[in-house]
């Protein structure tokens, strides 16, 4: 998603949450579909998360995706120019989500990033401009330190290649690779276990992002053939996280430039992760090429990009079923399950305001009973 949305965090009683194991990933079982809306499971009232969970669960769903906003959960004054000698995070809303999702057997997964707070940005305001990376792998930590043994997937920033997520674009690639070699030693000490993924794309070059093949390059030292343009260590991750839109195409047709990788085209990351596995600038921790984790996908209900119920349906079927064949893709997320409020600028819901569920619903839960 191409932006963050100002909600209210209520914030609650600083409980350790009930330590509940979720049940286990089925990386051997193909493909997760997966599902992320905050306002639904994160930020609602415990009845409207349940009915979510629910509708959920008819999906087939495995993984929720959540944001873990820096400056949103700190507890105290984020605009504070100053660090707190020890920062407080409140991480109950999450916590509770995580407890509810464990009882239907659906894992959370944790995209941990800005804004951050005004401690921690270069131009000491609460924002995505230039944030210290040192800090933000102690914010890393505080999280995966608390979810340990309950969360077993994160990521490192959301969309770092689309400016309004991370800032300034011409300096986005360097900041990023030092968030996220913070960001990935933080989690694996702090869980050993615990997946971590790089990335969170934004599919394709525009006016505010930069073309994801393109930052990749820049984020591992790599010139346009994927040769070392200087040296520098190579990364470690347990896979590449990717939001692969495509609005106005069909998920079978090519689409986008060589630098571009939205579903249609996601030949250009495979290669692009290929080359650069070969170089051993990015592969796994036992020196594999990465997997592709699709982590926000989806057809606007709304807007001049909109398209019509029946529409959504037969491309999101079709979608899921070239991603379920493809042997590199490890999930695909739908991104936003209940239409928002009119005045939100993003709609890709697959059901009505009111829960009602829409033919991409239908769709998704026809093919989640489906034998892979």
């Amino acid at each position: 998603m191409i932006f963050f949305r100002r909600l209210p965090l209520v914030l609650l009683a600083l409980v350790p949450a009930l330590a509940l194991r979720p049940a286990p990933a089925h990386a051997g079982a193909g493909m997760e579909l997966a599902v992320q809306d905050d306002d639904v499971f994160v930020y609602s009232s415990l009845k409207a998360r349940e009915r979510g969970l629910a509708a959920a669960q008819k999906l087939g769903v495995k993984r929720i995706r959540v944001n873990v906003l820096w400056s949103r959960l700190q507890v105290g004054n984020p605009r504070a120019r100053k660090m707190p000698k020890h920062p407080v995070y409140d991480f109950s809303a999450i916590d509770q989500l995580q407890q509810a999702a464990a009882l239907r057997h659906i894992t959370l997964q944790l995209t941990i990033s800005g804004p951050a707070p005004a401690w921690a940005t270069k131009n000491h305001k609460v924002g995505n401009t230039w944030p210290n990376a040192y800090r933000y792998g102690q914010f890393a930590a505080a999280v995966a330190e608390h979810f340990e043994g309950r969360v077993d997937r994160y990521s490192i920033w959301n969309e770092p290649n689309w400016d309004t997520w991370l800032n300034p674009v011409n300096h986005a690639a360097g900041i990023y690779r030092s968030l996220y070699t913070h960001g990935y030693a933080a989690v694996k000490h702090a869980d050993p276990r615990a997946e971590v993924l790089i990335g969170e794309l934004q599919p394709y070059a525009e006016k505010h992002s930069i073309a994801p093949l393109r930052f990749l390059r820049g984020v591992t030292c790599s010139t346009d053939r994927y040769t070392a343009a200087r040296r520098c260590k190579g990364l470690r991750a347990d896979g590449l996280a990717l939001h692969p839109y495509q609005f106005t195409v069909a998920p079978n047709l090519r689409f986008g430039g060589p630098d571009d990788a939205p579903f249609g085209s996601l030949g250009n990351m495979t290669r692009a992760l290929d080359k650069l596995g070969r170089r051993r600038a990015l592969t796994t921790p036992t020196g594999r090429h990465l997997s592709v984790y699709l982590t926000e996908f989806g057809y606007l209900t709304k807007g001049s990009r909109a398209l019509s119920a029946s529409r959504r349906a037969a491309w999101l079927t079709q979608a899921y079923r070239i991603a379920r064949r493809n042997p590199r893709v490890k999930e695909l997320l739908q991104y936003q399950l209940v239409d928002g409020p009119a005045r939100n600028p993003w709609h890709s819901a697959v059901m009505t305001r009111r829960g009602v569920p829409q033919a991409p619903f239908k769709a998704l839960a026809r093919l989640a009973r489906e034998r892979p």
